[in-house]
């Protein structure tokens, strides 16, 4: 008991002469080195600088993602337009109303600058129909590929011309200029599936039944370099012949 109460004297006493003890020694305090400070500052730069290179390239891959998402979509549009308006050829056309050669037929045939070929495709109907008289629309509407009045870019353009006696043609680009369309090229089917090569004789050409359209569009996204997308389209004109039926829609005036 005795050595007990002195330790606790001396203590005291130590207390009350303003004796200094070492920051190790003292209860319950803590703390960091300036050399463990500096060691955690470099250990968070190089975390922050990691998680921005990181977020960096997501946000990059994101962006390029949406630039060739909306190429595709605006290339899809393209398609979409060409093969609804090749599936109306031949509507409520009638060759022995037409005064024009080039529109007495499905798939142009008569006039030689238009006759269908691997770059380029025209057909006849009222196929842009905006009222509700039977025949009285009738145009001429190809696809083929050509340079945008604006920007120069190769684009998807469209022919229209009315079957009119003096009508004057008119193309106007169908595709983005902004997406560079790389090809397009048009294959010809009978209906029982047969290639057709023959695109110069009026009978062969009157035999197609099915127009295969092949597209492709190009573009340079960043760091991925040039990108390629190819669509194949295959599209049943599903109309009667006109110089076996000189069939019109029945529901016109509906």
């Amino acid at each position: 008991m005795w050595r007990i109460s002195a330790r606790r004297n001396a203590s005291i006493d130590s207390f009350q002469t303003g004796t200094v003890w070492p920051r190790a020694c003292r209860r319950g305090e803590s703390g960091l080195t300036l050399l463990e400070v500096l060691v955690v500052i470099g250990l968070m730069a190089v975390l922050a600088g990691s998680m921005s290179a990181l977020v960096g390239v997501a946000v990059r891959s994101k962006l390029i993602v949406a630039v060739r998402s909306a190429d595709t979509e605006t290339a899809r549009q393209a398609l979409e337009w060409m093969s609804e308006r090749l599936r109306n050829a031949g509507l409520n056309l009638v060759p022995g109303e037409q005064s024009e050669a080039r529109c007495r037929d499905m798939v142009v045939a008569q006039d030689a600058a238009l006759q269908p070929t691997a770059g380029a495709i025209y057909v006849n109907g009222e196929i842009l129909n905006s009222d509700t008289v039977a025949g009285n629309e009738v145009m001429t509407i190809g696809y083929l590929l050509g340079n945008d009045p604006t920007t120069g870019s190769q684009v998807v353009l469209e022919y229209q011309q009315p079957c009119a006696a003096g009508a004057l043609p008119a193309t106007i680009p169908l595709s983005d200029p902004r997406v560079a369309v790389t090809n397009l090229t048009f294959d010809y089917f009978s209906s029982s599936g047969l290639r057709i090569t023959d695109l110069t004789t009026p009978g062969e050409i009157r035999r197609v039944r099915l127009v295969r359209i092949n597209l492709t569009v190009q573009g340079a996204e960043g760091r991925s370099g040039v990108q390629t997308q190819t669509w194949t389209r295959d599209v049943m004109l599903r109309n009667p012949e006109p110089n076996a039926n000189d069939w019109k829609n029945p529901n016109e005036n509906i």
